[in-house]
């Protein structure tokens, strides 16, 4: 016997049902639109397709700010890397108040509407297919170790009490390729399982589980994406909605659940193969666009991307200034301590533990080094390096100071992090 009383199928919503029903399809696609936006364009080819919708969100938010919140401090817009800016808070207040306006106004015309049955159909669809993207992007992204790459040599010389609660939330999940494609890999199979209609509701419910997860890390470890891992734990409850009964009485009251009835998209033949067609070549568009870009990040700036020729951490051992040798003092603020030669940055740290960051290039065929300040780009430190037995030796004349400094070279490996490993068999807890 199959079972058909869900909200799909029943013919008479009640009121409740039907203003959650209309404020949620309105919040969710004011909150979608963007993102639908900046995927076209890059589907397009053309990033600043839909720039005229962005740049007026950011208008209304800045607006809305200053003269409804009266906020006094500048709103700040464009790309930071945060997603839970001022503006990001204002644009959710923003979809609140749109949500209720267009549920009251859609209350008032459709006042004698009945159900949305259909309605409810197609939405959930779009909903399953969006959070899809979203979990392959994020998923794929681990799988191939791109989100979370690997430690730095800097995040390797930085003491535990310094580290920010989201980088020690970041240096943990870069230590462990492992657990990294774990989160990844399940990431994916949520988004896999929101393809089919079939396999929606454990699709939803791991969707929640993870985001729900990373919700709460997000949370715990200032990580500022509270506000998208929220939306996305509330959109795959609102795909478990029209089930709960079946999933209280599975999972809670022990009573017998029977199979649902999925209403087809169309009665006609040629509109179901055109769909299947569609999703089918969706659904490789998707994992081909994924997987490409995983490969080639992992390329570009993943583990398999270039590192300089002196990658590593120098630790100095004697450092001559105007055939002066400085003794290695703690609050020393000109007495270097290290060297340290990371992918995308580099940076000298002094004795007193500061340390300034620099843009390296190296050319090993005339055995010279570049240090050019971030700060100033005129201000560059050009070293000529040589390696003699354990130590590395840098000499230049910079404003006028001669400055000779040897170093030995700490490998990775000799880290206790990094060369500890992982043991099956532990005959005592290794906590250090």
């Amino acid at each position: 016997m199959e079972i058909t009383q869900d909200l799909s199928t029943q013919s008479k919503w009640n009121l409740p049902t039907l203003l959650a029903f209309r404020f949620t399809f309105v919040f969710f696609t004011f909150n979608i639109i963007p993102d639908l936006f900046y995927y076209l364009s890059s589907f397009s080819g053309q990033d600043n397709l839909f720039d005229f919708y962005s740049e007026w969100i950011d208008q209304l938010c800045v607006w809305t700010g200053k003269n409804i919140l009266a906020i006094k401090y500048d709103i700040r817009i464009g790309p930071n890397g945060s997603g839970d800016t001022t503006a990001d808070y204002i644009f959710q207040f923003i979809a609140i108040i749109i949500s209720i306006f267009f549920t009251v106004l859609w209350t008032l015309i459709e006042h004698k509407k009945d159900n949305y049955q259909k309605l409810l159909v197609y939405f959930r669809t779009f909903i399953r297919y969006y959070i899809t993207l979203t979990m392959f992007s994020y998923g794929f992204s681990k799988a191939f170790t791109l989100q979370f790459s690997e430690l730095s040599n800097f995040d390797l010389i930085q003491t535990f009490g310094e580290q920010s609660p989201m980088g020690l939330m970041w240096n943990f999940m870069e230590y462990s390729d492992t657990y990294t494609r774990f989160s990844g890999y399940a990431e994916i199979i949520a988004g896999a399982l929101l393809l089919f209609r079939k396999t929606t509701i454990l699709g939803a419910i791991m969707t929640i589980g993870v985001m729900f997860n990373v919700f709460m890390m997000n949370m715990s470890y200032d990580i500022p994406v509270k506000l998208y891992s929220g939306l996305l734990t509330l959109m795959g409850i609102f795909l478990l909605v029209p089930d709960f009964k079946r999933l209280i009485n599975f999972f809670i009251l022990n009573n017998t659940v029977n199979p649902k009835r999925l209403p087809s998209y169309s009665n006609k033949n040629k509109h179901r193969k055109a769909l299947a067609i569609t999703k089918t070549l969706f659904i490789i568009f998707i994992l081909y666009f994924n997987i490409s870009d995983g490969l080639e990040g992992q390329e570009e700036w993943g583990k398999k991307a270039p590192k300089p020729a002196l990658y590593g951490i120098y630790e100095v051992e004697e450092f001559v200034k105007n055939n002066d040798t400085l003794p290695p003092l703690a609050n020393d603020s000109i007495r270097w301590k290290r060297l340290v030669i990371d992918k995308w940055y580099s940076g000298i740290q002094t004795m007193d533990e500061k340390i300034t960051g620099f843009k390296e290039e190296t050319d090993t065929i005339t055995k010279t080094i570049s240090l050019t300040s971030y700060g100033d780009s005129t201000d560059i430190k050009k070293f000529s390096f040589k390696q003699k037995d354990s130590l590395f030796y840098f000499e230049t004349i910079h404003h006028g100071d001669t400055l000779i400094i040897a170093a030995k070279k700490k490998l990775r490996e000799d880290f206790l992090l990094i060369n500890r490993g992982f043991h099956w068999i532990n005959e005592f807890p290794y906590n250090r």
